[in-house]
């Protein structure tokens, strides 16, 4: 309610509050959509039976930002980087190295909102990455795999009380960028994407008290079968999860902290079928750190995540592990 709302009768010391928790309700929803950046940030590539590059990560079930209830329309960039410091192995041993890859994506998106509990986005990415290889070094990039997401509100603020809120997700990423098969480098540093289609369905719960707001966020996603130079492959169902905590300041300046593991995607060929190979390429992948908010004006806000995959044993199989930053610039409509 705004001030020129006000009743007759309301004391001006209660409008002060009802706006004092709107804005506060504001400022925890923006910072909710930092956390909906971390699943792109840290969705890991799938892996096939050819080694999968830190590249080709499959675009998330959000994009880097949502829209609010009284948003309509919003337009993005955002700027990723994430930097290889080891890999984790088969059995999940891990090794640190001094020459992993570099990757940064440049990302254009969009959100629309249809319907009041349904909003639409699509994102277009652009990959680049730095390889080294005994003693040769080679920049390559290209178009990434373009995504669509949809969000629909099953329980909003207030439908049934104190109950959390609940929001179905969505997701599709069709293969319009280079599969690591089809690089044209000789590093294969233009590889930029899966080469499969990948849908994706999930669900996320959140709750909020005054200005501290905890989230949970379940996927379950599968890439569609590819023709590869060994053989036509196959992949299992991916699952992730992501916890996060975190807490808004009356300037609606937010911070947040979160933790992700992804279990699953592992990948099959008919070629090593067929001569009896026994590839164990499951993925396993485990991350925390933290994401940030600050408001520039009703219209503009600039988001931020930083995320590092657990650099220990056990925590990861089939994967590079990287340390990740992420900013965003979100311009929206009412």
């Amino acid at each position: 309610m705004c001030a020129d709302e006000r009743r007759d009768d309301e004391a001006p010391s209660a409008t002060g509050a009802r706006l004092a928790s709107v804005r506060t309700r504001v400022g925890l929803s923006a910072l909710m959509d930092v956390i909906g950046a971390v699943a792109v940030l840290l969705s890991p590539p799938g892996s096939g039976v050819a080694h999968a590059q830190a590249c080709c990560a499959a675009t998330g079930v959000v994009l880097p930002a949502r829209l609010r209830v009284y948003e309509g329309f919003g337009l993005g960039v955002q700027a990723r980087e994430s930097q290889a410091f080891g890999s984790y192995a088969s059995d999940g041993s891990f090794d640190s190295t001094s020459s992993g890859d570099l990757v940064t994506q440049q990302n254009l998106f969009a959100l629309w909102r249809a319907v009041p509990r349904l909003q639409v986005g699509l994102l277009v990415p652009t990959v680049e990455t730095w390889r080294r290889v005994q003693g040769r070094s080679e920049w390559g990039g290209f178009l990434g795999d373009v995504a669509g997401s949809a969000r629909v509100d099953l329980i909003r603020p207030g439908d049934l009380g104190r109950f959390p809120d609940v929001t179905l997700l969505g997701g599709l990423s069709v293969p319009t960028g280079r599969a690591p098969d089809e690089a044209r480098n000789a590093l294969g540093t233009d590889a930029s994407g899966t080469g499969s289609y990948e849908g994706t369905v999930g669900i996320e719960i959140e709750k909020t008290w005054t200005r501290w707001f905890a989230s949970l966020d379940f996927w379950v996603a599968k890439r569609s079968g590819r023709d590869a130079p060994g053989g036509r492959q196959s992949f299992d169902l991916r699952f992730t999860t992501l916890v996060a905590v975190g807490y808004a300041f009356a300037n609606q300046v937010g911070v947040a902290a979160f933790a992700n593991v992804v279990r699953g995607g592992g990948a099959s060929a008919a070629a090593a079928a067929s001569a009896g190979a026994d590839l164990d390429t499951r993925v396993a992948i485990a991350s925390a750190g933290f994401a940030g908010l600050v408001p520039i004006d009703e219209s503009w806000r600039l988001q931020g995540t930083l995320a590092l995959d657990v650099p220990l044993s056990g925590w990861g199989r089939n994967q590079p592990a990287t340390v990740g930053l992420g900013t965003s610039l979100v311009r929206v409509w009412p």
